[in-house]
């Protein structure tokens, strides 16, 4: 192993020395413990601690966040969110201790999780409008000094430089796999894990993102209902993507899932072009063989989890906000409270759809089986399907 490739060691090399959790006293740190607790806040592909700088910045209430991401470093920015030295000197600990807010939560997890992609140096800074702090760990520890932004307002900036080889196998990796045309233009083919995880997983997120520069594009919901002219003139099938109804629910408590930037559905209840929602249901031409479920907390999309019910199959995306999820918040947990909570929106799934089937002059196959289901589904139970196949 490279001699300059941070360890876990050495991101608890300051706390060990210092022993500080709160300015009004002092505790003794056990490394080997602190290290098992450090533990379950990794990932199984490291490079999600990209997506923990997103959640900060959205449960820090940031105005906008960017990152740029090359073969050398990776440079992300949260303007409007700032931590105050205490805070950021004393990051680890907001993961050994359970009061120090979830934004610097998901910074600590994301440092955490950073020193696994085999990073040489990690830089946090950090300016809450009234002081500023730098921080840096590399393999010989913790290092703190004064830091004053050039504008004066909040902030927090993260930097991760790369090891020298792994710059170099970046290097090799990019000209071999990844698509020239869209490394210049910004495409998805052209992206690194870093743009591509935040490409993948931020598309719902209500702030503002940027990838090297340019927006994060947003989502567009289903497809138009026929893929031509004639075959909606002609008597052709409905494409299989669109949405026969779709329910946007407004936003409750936690962060809310951004409007798609176009909805092509007819009959998309509640649809507001600049509103945040709770959750949104849709009801493919074609239904999938089992609900799927795609949670979205504090800005990022969660692995999506399947049920089964006598209900019409659909897609539901659902702010986690009030769901359980795992201790490191990137996933959703299969639990009675989550089930409750997911049954609710079956049922104003099937309320809604039941409008759409009196509203619509039809009569057809579709239809017909359609309201049967939707019928069914006010009454019928949900439950989880296993990832293996089963029901849990």
């Amino acid at each position: 192993m490279s001699e300059d490739v941070l360890q876990v060691e050495d991101l608890l090399a300051q706390l060990t020395q210092e022993g500080e959790l709160q300015s009004s006293g002092q505790f003794t740190l056990d490394v080997s413990r602190a290290k098992e607790t450090l533990a379950k806040y990794q990932f199984a592909d490291p490079y999600y601690y990209v997506l923990k700088l997103v959640q900060a910045a959205v449960v820090g209430g940031a105005r906008e966040f960017s990152v740029k991401s090359g073969s050398t470093e990776v440079a992300a920015a949260m303007l409007g969110l700032g931590f105050t030295p205490h805070q950021l000197e004393n990051l680890l600990y907001s993961l050994l201790a359970d009061d120090q807010g979830r934004a610097l939560r998901h910074l600590a997890m994301s440092v955490n999780a950073a020193v696994n992609t085999r990073a040489s140096q990690i830089t946090i800074q950090s300016f809450d409008g009234r002081e500023g702090l730098e921080v840096t760990w590399t393999r010989d520890g913790q290092k703190a000094t004064r830091w004053a932004p050039d504008k004066p307002y909040a902030q927090t900036r993260f930097v991760m430089k790369r090891t020298t080889a792994d710059v170099i196998s970046e290097t090799i990796a990019n000209l071999g796999s990844r698509d020239i045309f869209s490394m210049l233009s910004g495409g998805p083919k052209g992206m690194d894990r870093e743009q591509k995880l935040i490409y993948d997983h931020c598309a719902l997120c209500t702030l503002p993102i940027s990838i090297n520069g340019k927006p994060c594009p947003g989502y567009e919901l289903g497809a138009p209902a026929y893929e031509n002219w004639w075959a909606r003139w002609f008597g052709g099938s409905l494409s299989s993507k669109h949405h026969l109804f779709e329910v946007y629910l407004p936003k409750g408590p936690g962060v809310g899932l951004a409007a798609p930037r176009q909805t092509f559905s007819s009959f998309p209840r509640g649809f507001q072009s600049d509103g945040v929602f709770s959750a949104i249901l849709a009801a493919p031409a074609r239904p999938p063989e089992f609900t799927v479920v795609l949670p979205l907390r504090d800005g990022i999309t969660l692995e999506p989890v399947k049920l089964d019910w006598q209900g019409p199959s659909g897609l539901f995306y659902v702010d986690a906000h009030e769901l359980d999820v795992d201790l490191t918040e990137v996933k959703l947990v299969r639990s009675e409270k989550t089930l409750k909570a997911l049954q609710e929106l079956g049922t104003a799934y099937c309320q809604v759809g039941l409008e759409w089937v009196a509203a619509s002059r039809q009569t057809s196959r579709l239809r017909t089986e359609l309201e049967h289901r939707l019928k069914a589904g006010l009454e019928s139970p949900m439950v989880f399907i296993a990832p293996q196949g089963g029901t849990v």
